[in-house]
């Protein structure tokens, strides 16, 4: 339900944008405007800039991120991912937790993420394990490679009443892992990827849980700065206790 939420919100924001200004508008009399570092109405003029735009607003400050991801195939849905992540100033501490669906069941990783010992909670179909994870910080980096996606957009669209939020649509022949993919960029006013939302081919030969054959993949992901970071979960000390237990084995 989040998921249609968020891309019942994107869908909306770019069907009223042309109550601000959309690029092309024969209405326009005060020139191209420069929006952001790298972005204009007439488009993205420098990817890098804005790349680097996101990351800086980011870099200081906790956010909530999340991701949900479906999978079709020929009509079916055969596959999700639910991805959440409360992150602190720096990328750490954070927790992050991912639970995957299919047709053989559920697997929920839940991990918290900190330089000195990263950790992981492993749940699958009710069985439980503990490890050391891998990752000692988090970036703010969307699930897209941002630059190509910036580099396949071809219309910029500026919502003039909501502080100015600029709603950028493309498409591109591959994007990351997806290939025929459309998508809609959300930037907060100071040029942060606030949300976006894609639809794009998994090819067969993808090494993925949700990849069969062709299988197409609806996308949704939303960022939002946050004035605490994560708090610790319940499970902690019992890994903790774990993992120094199988140590001394």
């Amino acid at each position: 339900m989040r998921r249609r939420s968020v891309l019942l919100g994107i869908a909306l924001i770019a069907s009223t944008a042309g109550c601000g200004r959309l690029v092309g508008d024969a209405e326009e009399d005060d020139g191209d405007r420069e929006l952001a570092p790298g972005l204009t109405e007439s488009g993205v003029t420098d990817s890098n800039l804005l790349l680097n735009e996101h990351h800086s607003q980011l870099e200081d400050r906790s956010y909530r991120a999340e991701l949900e991801r479906t999978a079709v195939d020929d009509g079916t849905v055969v596959g999700s991912e639910d991805v959440s992540q409360v992150v602190a100033p720096g990328g750490s501490p954070a927790r992050e937790r991912t639970v995957l669906e299919d047709e053989t069941g559920t697997v929920e990783y839940d991990q918290w993420i900190e330089p000195e010992t990263p950790l992981v909670r492993h749940d699958e179909s009710g069985t439980v394990n503990y490890d050391i994870g891998g990752r000692h910080s988090v970036d703010p980096s969307p699930p897209i490679p941002l630059d190509d996606a910036y580099d396949a957009v071809d219309s910029v669209a500026v919502e003039e009443r909501s502080s100015e939020r600029y709603v950028l649509e493309g498409v591109a022949d591959s994007l990351g892992s997806y290939e025929s993919v459309s998508f809609t960029l959300v930037l907060a006013e100071d040029g942060y990827l606030e949300a976006y939302a894609l639809e794009g081919i998994l090819p067969d030969d993808e090494e993925s849980v949700l990849a069969t054959d062709r299988t197409t993949v609806e996308e949704a992901f939303s960022l939002e700065p946050t004035d605490t970071g994560p708090e610790e979960p319940p499970w902690l000390e019992e890994t903790h206790e774990e993992i120094a237990a199988e140590h001394d084995d």
